[in-house]
């Protein structure tokens, strides 16, 4: 069935159970229930991220349009941990119940925001758990309704909802489905970016601006024997201390596009160890186990074994598959590392990592343990290649430009740390992790977005804790523009919310008035989740001795480059001497 005739009856069927009960199928009832779907699937697709339409069709009609239910099988089907399932006083429900009520047309919806909130201190008395699937209200019912949505709310547990919610699924006893691939790669992504959030604010700051950035970009991937945390730590020193960078550099700042893709590069290599290790398993499968283990690999391969897969130990055949499937830069010294070396200081390194932060003391003993692996003789590349002329220019071009782009970012969030009025100086700047550069609409006359999306780790002054800060800045090189603030990740308000782009955009979209819909939002997020090609941070950690694929890579970019210029040059000659003949 086409997901298009699946949509159309799957509407259907939610359609009838919203309109099901005493009340006549009347044209007016059906409007009404149409509206009241568009509602239901707005609240889905813009409270969980990487939700397609059609999935929430999917989950409403398991759920017989009833909301909450449905939100409980999301969040089980994506295995959401406590901290993070829904909490119905959060900004993020809030916005999305404004969605849902402009997409269902309402025609106040300040005022069922009101009373949405008034409905909740009261939904015990209103929605006895017992009977809430025949209750039938009278009269007398209506009128102390209405009454209530008159109060002052009363705030109370904000789990309240979902102990509601709880019965109602048992009620209805519910088998979560699977669920789609695309969106558990999207999920597992988000929380292999989590991880290597936490990877740098553990690391030493000066170690990782100085030295350590190199081998968490080249090869800091989150498979091994440890938890994925943990990997990430050791698989960084290692690789920077059997392959250490070509020259000294000191970083600030970490771009967006190549963060993902060693992230993603994580992620495939995860899932090619567990096909490798568990016999007969999909690659679906293997992301389910993934998100249910939260990415512990010997806990996924305990899981399949229980249920039935006949699974195997870790040997050299499945760390190569998983280093050839994220494109490890050193594949046989890698898995003679994790195979020979690694468990010879296995014990002494997890006694080491059980720490709350790495000192640098701490990291130089892990680079000593490990140095060991220098015993296998990684095979050096013949190079049979030179950078051409031109495109050791384009390389150093980039060089320049990425510090160039580097201190500017640097100088705009600390403007921003010390003007803002959730930090009024308080804090300091202490690393870039990702920037967006394209945020708001583009201005036609410099072809430049007007803001940039920051994240970053700052610390109070004169502590060493650090915190995960979102900011938006001013791409102006002079003016400091009133959308430019910033506020920490665990602290997220209105204000944030409020960015260039944000909740007005999910408004427009709820309305139908905006060029973003919810599939197109999601098939980008899938395109910039596989990033390829060259970045910038490549150029920086260009070494002669290995890179011989980057070398003919960019010679040939260079050629293709200097081709199209010179193209270019006897295209503007020849019009301007068919101008001068007429």
């Amino acid at each position: 069935m086409t997901k298009d005739l699946w949509d159309a009856r799957a509407r259907e069927e939610i359609l009838s159970k919203i309109v099901a009960g005493d009340i006549p199928s009347s044209p007016q009832a059906r409007t009404i229930a149409e509206h009241s779907l568009e509602g239901l699937v707005t609240f889905l697709t813009s409270y969980f991220r990487y939700l397609p339409t059609w999935d929430a069709l999917r989950y409403l009609c398991l759920s017989w349009a009833d909301l909450l239910v449905a939100i409980r099988l999301i969040e089980l089907g994506r295995c959401r941990r406590r901290k993070f399932r829904f909490r119905i006083h959060s900004h993020t429900v809030k916005t999305a119940f404004k969605c849902a009520a402009l997409s269902a047309k309402l025609p106040n919806v300040d005022a069922f925001l009101t009373c949405l909130s008034a409905l909740v201190s009261h939904l015990t008395h209103i929605v006895p758990p017992d009977n809430f699937r025949c209750r039938c209200y009278s009269v007398e019912d209506v009128i102390r309704l209405t009454k209530l949505f008159e109060e002052t709310p009363k705030p109370k547990k904000q789990t309240i909802p979902m102990h509601l919610d709880g019965i109602r699924f048992h009620q209805y006893d519910m088998k979560v489905p699977p669920a789609l691939t695309e969106s558990i790669r999207s999920v597992l992504l988000d929380r292999i970016h989590g991880v290597y959030l936490k990877a740098i604010s553990w690391m030493p700051m000066k170690d990782f601006q100085s030295l350590y950035h190199h081998g968490f970009l080249k090869a800091g991937y989150c498979y091994g024997p440890f938890n994925p945390f943990f990997n990430i730590i050791v698989n960084t020193v290692w690789y920077d201390t059997a392959f250490p960078a070509p020259g000294a550099l000191e970083l600030d700042m970490i771009c967006t596009w190549i963060l993902i893709r060693v992230e993603s590069q994580s992620l495939d290599g995860l899932i090619n160890l567990l096909l490798a290790c568990i016999s007969g398993i999909s690659e679906h499968d293997a992301m389910i186990y993934l998100l249910k283990s939260n990415l512990e690999l010997s806990q996924a391969i305990q899981m399949a074994g229980k249920d039935g897969y006949d699974t195997s130990s870790w040997d050299a055949t499945a760390y190569k598959a998983a280093a050839d499937a994220s494109s490890h830069p050193q594949i046989e010294a890698y898995v003679h590392f994790v195979m020979e070396s690694l468990p010879v200081v296995e014990s002494a390194i997890r006694k080491l990592l059980s720490t709350q932060t790495l000192s640098s003391s701490k990291i130089l003993h892990l680079s000593t343990l490990l140095s060991s692996s220098r015993s296998h003789p990684s095979k050096s590349l013949e190079l049979t290649d030179e950078l051409t002329k031109d495109a050791l220019e384009m390389v150093s071009s980039y060089k320049e430009k990425f510090f160039s782009q580097q201190n500017f970012v640097r100088k705009k969030v600390e403007a921003t740390l010390l003007n803002c009025e959730q930090t009024k100086g308080q804090y300091e700047l202490r690393f870039i992790c990702t920037v967006n550069e394209s945020v708001g609409s583009k201005n036609f006359r410099d072809l430049k977005y007007p803001y940039s999306h920051v994240n970053f780790w700052a610390s109070p002054k004169d502590k060493t804790c650090l915190t995960l800060f979102f900011a938006q800045v001013s791409n102006d090189e002079d003016s400091e523009h009133h959308w430019s603030f910033c506020q920490p990740v665990s602290n997220l308000s209105t204000n944030v919310q409020g960015y260039c782009g944000g909740v007005m955009d999910f408004e427009k979209m709820a309305t139908g008035r905006h060029t973003l819909t919810n599939s197109r939002i999601i098939s980008h997020g899938e395109l910039i989740a596989c990033p390829v090609g060259i970045f910038v941070e490549d150029y920086i950690y260009f070494d002669p001795a290995r890179d011989a694929k980057f070398i003919r890579a960019m010679n040939k970019t260079a050629w293709e480059e200097k081709l199209n210029r010179g193209d270019e040059i006897r295209r503007i000659k020849q019009t301007a001497a068919l101008k001068m003949d007429l």
